[in-house]
């Protein structure tokens, strides 16, 4: 099967490769350097029937690779290895891969790729492509502030034993949001090396490989598993107390990213290394393509799918393309993809006015105050030449956001303007979050204020405004909405029946480590950064968490135990909403809602998946056994999709529900599954919100269990009763018994109209 796919970059962390020197890591992909002939060279992945291969793994595997590779480079297997094992890392095959995929990485030239889709052999080769990075109080926010309360005194852990790996940009390893007071060992299974550039590890930070301190990977990982730092010093005041959401947990860090990009090949690595060889059991990846693509071409897909099949949880950032619908990715249904929402706390800058109107912006960093100085509007594009038909200088400058904010910060010091208040359109709404960097006083203020501030403008001769940077502020009357930055459902690939994203965790204004201090001094720096790449390892800390407290759960069931519970209302029962507009939030918007930690400890029933059931949901998306064995399932060996059968993606025994309704097709049946782990002897009854314009039937309307393990079948009908508005309608299913209340959302499409 010969698919043609995207450009990829490679470097090598097992024992079992061969290693990628770090000075080809660092820029390489499909089409970045030239052989000696002038012909482009890039690195693919070389996907192979495994069925041909020896049945060992290891280096009887290894050599066949290379045998393969000699083939087409009419050389020897013995030459392709000794080139591989330079050195410099500049031989032909860069790596052999043993679990996730059946193939190896190679460099080749554009003819040589030519030559070698040729060969019987050669089922695919998949070309580099890029994946991008998307990027204290939180625990507080999610109900676990101190160990004895919420998730972590429900649990009785804060991940104790749990291997979470992050995969990043690198971390800084001094500092001390990776302390191990306290800590226990690494647990027994743990494999993994040490190789932080000479910085030690301990039982926190136990392995993993960073040449670089990065920030991005450390504000992550920190988020997830960081331990206890009191005293957090931001904008030269006290934010209290920072932690990761299982700040007992061990860490795992694995560079592949270099700065904001991240080789899928080198991504594919470390799932592989973290999954088979060193033993992690959650995996937490902040980055992903700027599309949605079939599963073949997304390699987080390919190799989450074979982690996942071995027990290991995989958490996964929905993307930072919002608000526009359809720009979610990360689309699988066996990884969690994680949607990002805002909290209270903001970076508050405050915009006083001459006649005493007082409004509440944000920025991103300290400045000296401004007080009653001129102000004045520019509009048009500043690059075109609107800021020079106006003079600037001592005036703080209110404009439109319709350029980079760095750039207009920068051109309006550079004209001599003091400050700068940029204002929001209706696309943007209510967000306040500062962008860019801006060196001089400013402040992002909402479309609404903004209009109150063009008003007084316009009014008078001479106005003034005065600009206080009040710096971090908790309002509990700023309850968390969906970002306006997080990306949309739905997945737009045929038949794939899933509804994206899944959940929602906090995401906006994350106070968490980054590197800093004196070389080789331990580090206290912690910054601000925003992002679905923070939101994604939030739920893998808690992930670790359920993981410690329920070792039998598999991530399916973990998965449906955070989903079913998460919340759809702030606690004062107001409905969480779109940070942009102030309306609720839709499904496509926050998944299932916002994640309850608490709760998910004790959901009642799950929606349970085994592999079978993925095999059986993959072979009904059209896919053929070429791709299940070669691509995609590796740990499993000769499955065969005449074998496990198939299912339409509505069938998937997934914890939301995605249907299309038709004219022609106006009645659609779903089946599920569930598994009662709460009170062995129950009864739970159906209660529905139907959609508007859908008839929904559950068929039975009562489940009654009398052990636990038990698991039930039930069917969902839905009638189409009349043409849904606006394309899609919402409702939900909630099965409840006593204290238990097992919620799932449903989205119906009107399959007669295009929804993006």
């Amino acid at each position: 099967m010969h698919i043609p796919t995207p450009p990829l970059l490679l470097a090598l962390i097992t024992a079992l490769a061969i290693l990628l020197a770090p000075a080809a890591a660092a820029g390489e992909n499909a089409a970045a350097t030239t052989g000696g002939s002038g012909d482009a060279v890039g690195t693919y992945l070389v996907v192979v029937c495994r069925a041909n291969g020896p049945k060992e793994d290891g280096e009887k595997l290894r050599e066949w690779h290379a045998s393969l590779l000699a083939s087409l480079l009419n050389t020897s297997t013995g030459t392709i290895l000794e080139e591989a094992r330079s050195p410099d890392g500049g031989g032909q095959l860069v790596y052999s891969y043993q679990h996730v995929v059946s193939g190896f990485a190679a460099r080749l030239t554009t003819q040589q790729l030519d030559e070698l889709r040729k060969l019987n052999w050669c089922v695919d080769a998949i070309p580099d492509v890029d994946y991008r990075l998307r990027t204290t109080f939180t625990p507080a926010l999610l109900g676990v502030s101190t160990p004895n309360t919420g998730m972590w005194a429900a649990a009785r852990s804060m991940g104790e034993g749990i291997i979470v790996a992050v995969l990043d940009n690198g971390i800084d390893p001094r500092h001390v949001s990776y302390a191990d007071d306290g800590m226990p060992p690494p647990p027994a299974k743990w494999r993994g090396k040490c190789e932080f550039g000479g910085a030690p590890c301990n039982k926190k930070l136990i392995g993993g490989r960073s040449q670089m301190a990065g920030k991005h990977g450390t504000h992550t990982s920190s988020t997830a598993v960081g331990s206890f730092v009191s005293n957090v010093q931001m904008f030269r005041s006290n934010v209290g107390t920072a932690s990761g959401m299982a700040p007992r947990a061990h860490l795992a860090s694995y560079e592949v990213c270099f700065e904001d990009t991240c080789a899928s090949t080198k991504q594919l690595i470390a799932i592989e290394q973290g999954a088979f060889v060193d033993g992690v059991d959650v995996i937490s990846i902040s980055a992903g393509d700027d599309t949605q693509k079939p599963f073949y071409k997304d390699l987080t897909a390919v190799g989450s799918f074979s982690a996942v099949m071995s027990g290991v949880f995989v958490s996964t950032s929905a993307g930072n393309s919002g608000p526009d619908l359809g720009t979610v990715t990360n689309c699988a249904p066996w990884v969690l993809t994680v949607a990002a929402s805002t909290m209270t706390r903001r970076v508050i800058s405050t915009v006083k006015l001459g006649n005493g109107l007082v409004f509440q912006g944000e920025a991103n960093r300290r400045y000296k105050a401004l007080k009653a100085t001129p102000i004045v509007y520019v509009s048009g594009v500043f690059e075109d030449g609107a800021l020079k038909a106006v003079d600037v200088r001592g005036k703080i400058v209110f404009c439109d956001r319709s350029e980079s904010p760095t750039m207009r910060g920068e051109m309006v010091r550079a004209a001599g303007g003091v400050g700068i208040i940029m204002f929001n359109d209706e696309t943007e709404g209510a967000a306040t979050r500062a962008m860019g960097n801006v060196t001089i006083a400013a402040a992002r203020v909402s479309q609404a204020d903004g209009v109150k501030i063009m008003a007084y403008v316009k009014s008078t001769p001479n106005p003034t405004a005065s600009l206080y940077f009040t710096g971090v502020v908790l309002d509990p009357a700023f309850q968390p909405a969906i970002a306006e930055y997080s990306s949309r459902g739905p997945c737009n690939m045929s038949n794939l029946g899933v509804l994206k994203p899944d959940i929602t965790g906090p995401g906006t204004n994350i106070i968490a480590a980054v590197p800093g201090g004196s070389a080789g001094a331990p580090s206290r720096t912690f910054d601000i950064i925003s992002g679905t790449s923070m939101s994604a390892p939030h739920l893998s800390g808690i992930a670790a968490v359920l993981k410690r407290a329920r070792p039998g759960w598999s991530p399916s069931a973990i998965r449906s135990a955070m989903m079913t519970t998460a919340d759809v209302t702030h606690p004062d029962g107001t409905p969480i909403t779109d940070e942009i507009t102030g309306k609720p939030a839709t499904y496509f918007l926050m998944g299932s809602g916002m994640v309850n930690p608490t709760k998910a400890l004790d959901p009642g029933l799950i929606y349970d998946l085994t592999t079978n059931d993925y095999l059986r949901y993959i072979c009904g998306l059209g896919y053929n056994d070429s791709f299940v064995n070669d691509i995609i399932a590796q740990p499993l060996r000769n499955a065969s999709c005449a074998t496990s059968g198939k299912i339409e993606g509505k069938d998937l025994n997934y914890p939301s529900f995605l249907v299309t309704l038709t004219p022609a097709a106006p009645v659609v049946e779903v089946k599920r599954t569930v598994t009662n782990i709460g009170e062995a002897v129950s009864v739970y009854t159906a209660e529905v919100v139907a959609p508007k314009t859908v008839a929904v039937e559950v068929v039975p309307p009562r489940l009654q269990f009398s052990t636990v393990n038990q698991k039930m079948d039930f069917t969902v009908r839905f009638r189409r009763a009349a043409n849904p508005v606006n394309g899609t309608v919402e409702g939900s299913l909630r099965w409840l018994s006593g204290k238990y209340s097992v919620r799932s959302p449903i989205v119906v499409l009107d399959g007669t109209l295009k929804l993006v």
